[in-house]
C-alpha cells in the first residue's frame, strides 16, 4: 500500500522533501543528563573498537556482536541508535583504509546522542518533551521560538541531543513533500554570478555588495596575522574564538543574500549558477592577498542556502559552465579576453557594448543557460540597477 502511494505521489509530481532543523535549548541541569551522555559514548566507542578490530561494518553483524554488552549500560533503544552511528563512521573510515588512505579509528570524547520515535516525543500544546535517559524517562518543559511555529505541522523526524557551553540543546528535524518545479518556455529565469567584490549580482539588475563582508574580512586577516606572530597560550585562544566568528559573520551574510535573492523571485523560476567545481585549482593567482581572499571565498556555502532556500519556493538551481562567462559579450556574443578592460568594467571589442563586468557575466550566464534549454532569449535589460545590502 505504501508502495502504491509513493508511485501515485511520484505521478502528481510530489516527490521532493523539504527538510528544516529546529534548535531548542532544554530547561535541564547538564549535571542530570551527563551520564546518559557518558554511556551512549562509552557505547559508540566500544562499536567502533569492535568494528575497527574485525574490519567489520555490517550494520546486523556489529548488532549481534556488540548489542548485550552495550544493553548493561543503555536503554534498548539508545543502545541500538549509538550503533547505528558508529556504523556509520565504520563505513566511511573503513572504506578509507581499503584504498590505502590514511584514516584514524573513529571515537569520540562525548558523543551527541541520535533519538529517533521511540527513544523522545513531544507534545507541542502542552510545551513538553519527554526523553529516553539511563535514569528512564524523562519529561522536559519546551519553548517553542516563534520563527519555528511554521515548522510545528510538519511532519516530525529524529532528533540529536548535545551539549554545547554547558547547555543542553536539541535539533529536532521536521520534513514535507512538496510538488517539483515545472519549468516552461515561459518561466522566469535569473542567472546569478558569485565573485568576491560583489558576492552576487543577477541578471535582473540586483547587486548584492560585498564591501561589509570584504571590510570585516580584512580587519580579521590582520587581528590574526597579529596574534599569529605572538603565539601565547592566550593568542592562540583568541584566534579559536575569532575563526567561529569570522565564520558565524560570513555564514549571517549568505543567509541574508540567498534570502534576498530567493525572496524577489516568483514560484517555480530557475536561478542559474555557474558551476565553480574545483575553481580553486583551476585559477590562477599571483599574489599571496589574492590567494587569501580566493581560499576566504565561500561561494559553496551561498549556493547550498540558495538551493535549500529556493526548494520551498519552488524554485529550480540550475548550472552551466563558468568558461569564459568574463569575456562574452552579454549584447552580440562575442568573447575576447580583451574585453575585460579591469575587475569592474566590460566593454566589448566588436561592438563597443560597456557595462559592469559582474553584471555582464551574470546576462551571459542567462543567455547561455537558455540557448542550452533553447529557450526564448528575453533579458530584463530595462529594469533598473539595483544595490542591495
Amino acid at each position: 500500500m505504501f508502495f502504491i502511494e509513493q508511485i501515485l505521489k511520484y505521478m502528481k509530481g510530489i516527490y521532493l522533501k523539504l527538510i528544516r532543523t529546529v534548535k531548542l535549548k532544554l530547561d535541564v541541569p547538564v549535571s542530570d543528563i551527563y551520564p546518559t551522555f557518558e554511556n551512549y559514548t562509552k557505547a559508540f566507542n566500544f562499536v567502533c573498537d569492535v568494528g575497527w578490530k574485525d574490519n567489520d561494518s555490517n550494520g546486523v553483524s556489529l548488532h549481534h556482536k556488540t548489542y548485550y554488552k552495550t544493553r548493561e549500560y543503555l536503554p534498548s533503544q539508545l543502545a541500538i541508535s549509538a550503533r547505528m552511528k558508529a556504523t556509520e563512521s565504520l563505513i566511511s573510515c573503513l572504506n578509507k583504509r581499503r584504498k590505502n588512505k590514511k584514516v584514524r579509528k573513529p571515537s569520540s570524547k562525548l558523543c551527541s546522542i541520535r533519538l529517533d520515535a521511540c527513544s523522545f516525543n513531544v507534545w507541542f500544546n502542552k510545551n513538553l518533551i519527554s526523553i529516553s535517559t539511563t535514569r528512564g524517562r524523562i519529561k522536559l518543559p519546551i519553548k517553542i521560538p516563534e520563527y519555528f511555529q511554521q515548522y510545528i505541522t510538519w511532519k516530525r523526524g529524529s532528533a540529536d541531543l548535545f551539549i554545547r557551553k554547558n547547555k543542553v540543546f536539541l535539533n529536532m528535524t521536521f520534513n514535507k513533500e512538496i510538488t517539483d518545479p515545472s519549468p516552461n518556455s515561459k518561466t522566469y529565469i535569473i542567472g546569478v554570478d558569485r565573485g568576491i567584490i560583489n558576492i552576487a549580482v543577477s541578471s535582473d539588475n540586483k547587486f548584492y555588495k560585498g564591501n561589509q563582508v570584504n571590510r570585516i574580512n580584512n580587519k580579521y586577516n590582520y587581528l590574526r596575522g597579529k596574534l599569529q606572530q605572538c603565539g601565547s597560550k592566550s593568542a592562540k585562544r583568541h584566534l579559536k574564538r575569532l575563526s567561529k566568528k569570522e565564520n558565524r559573520f560570513k555564514t549571517d551574510s549568505n543567509h541574508v543574500i540567498s534570502k534576498q535573492i530567493v525572496n524577489s523571485l516568483p514560484e517555480n523560476s530557475i536561478i542559474v549558477l555557474e558551476d565553480l567545481k574545483y575553481i580553486r585549482k583551476r585559477t590562477k593567482s599571483w599574489s599571496k592577498d589574492l590567494n587569501r581572499k580566493l581560499n576566504s571565498w565561500a561561494f559553496s556555502q551561498l549556493e547550498q542556502f540558495l538551493i535549500y532556500k529556493a526548494q520551498s519556493k519552488s524554485i529550480l538551481v540550475e548550472y552551466i559552465s563558468a568558461y569564459y562567462t568574463s569575456q562574452k559579450c552579454s549584447n552580440c556574443s562575442h568573447t575576447e579576453k580583451q574585453n575585460r578592460l579591469n575587475q569592474p568594467t566590460f566593454k566589448c571589442k566588436k561592438c563597443n557594448f560597456q557595462l559592469n563586468a559582474d553584471l555582464n557575466a551574470s546576462r551571459v550566464i542567462e543567455l547561455n543557460y537558455r540557448d542550452s534549454k533553447r529557450y526564448p532569449k528575453r533579458l530584463s535589460v530595462n529594469q533598473p540597477i539595483v544595490a542591495e545590502v
